[in-house]
């Protein structure tokens, strides 16, 4: 429980639901009842807490800003992609109890247990301590100006970009590998009825994400700043 304190800064009061945090639905265990022993509840709680608190801090930074810009720049922060980066700066991955396939290495672990972690600390010690640890240890730190300037999704600005130059992008299933616990798909990129580039992960949706950035390579498009239209 030391390395949680040090994270978060607040002394753990309830161990049981940092145990649970840490817990993937991989090495997670169900009762008789139904119930299943791991991180997927607080995973839920911790994405609202996490949402209530960034737009808070993004209202008060950001006199200024019309909605939309601060629906945009929310988005960025809570992003699978970001949370990840948050979850693997902050090594969470050695305090998770899971069991390695090939379908949960290729999964969000990190963000995910992240999200997690906020859940547990809401449950602990209550909204203003998420906040506290939120502000001071992750959103005070970042670069949100150049976060800002990110792609969020290789896959929606490919098609955003489809749709300027009136270029038909579609996404095509080639394959499904592995069992039925652990598939793999693998998912082409077509431009018109020319394939452009493949993709692969542990869902539908990570395939086509992965095969819409090689895309973005294939096609020499300004990687992470494709212009949004007004």
């Amino acid at each position: 429980m030391f390395e949680i304190e040090k994270i978060t800064g607040f002394k753990v009061q309830k161990e049981g639901l940092y145990r649970l945090a840490f817990t993937h639905s991989s090495a997670g265990k169900e009762l008789k009842s139904g119930q299943k022993l791991n991180n997927e509840r607080l995973e839920f709680l911790g994405d609202a807490i996490l949402g209530a608190v960034i737009t808070d801090y993004l209202y008060r930074i950001y006199p200024n800003r019309e909605e939309g810009e601060l629906t945009s720049l929310r988005s960025k922060l809570v992003s699978r992609k970001h949370l990840n980066e948050l979850g693997n700066t902050m090594n969470l991955e050695r305090l998770l109890d899971f069991t390695p396939t090939r379908g949960t290495k290729a999964k969000s672990l990190n963000g995910d247990a992240f999200e997690a972690l906020i859940g547990a600390l809401y449950l602990d010690h209550g909204y203003e301590a998420c906040q506290k640890f939120l502000e001071k240890q992750v959103l005070r730190k970042l670069d949100i100006e150049k976060l800002a300037q990110r792609l969020t999704s290789y896959k929606s600005a490919l098609l955003e970009w489809s749709q300027k130059e009136k270029r038909n992008v579609e996404f095509k299933l080639l394959r499904t590998e592995g069992k039925s616990h652990d598939p793999m798909y693998y998912v082409a990129c077509m431009l018109g009825h020319q394939e452009v580039s493949q993709g692969f992960g542990a869902t539908k949706k990570k395939s086509e994400e992965e095969s819409a950035r090689a895309a973005f390579q294939t096609l020499n498009l300004p990687n992470g700043k494709v212009q949004t239209r007004a």
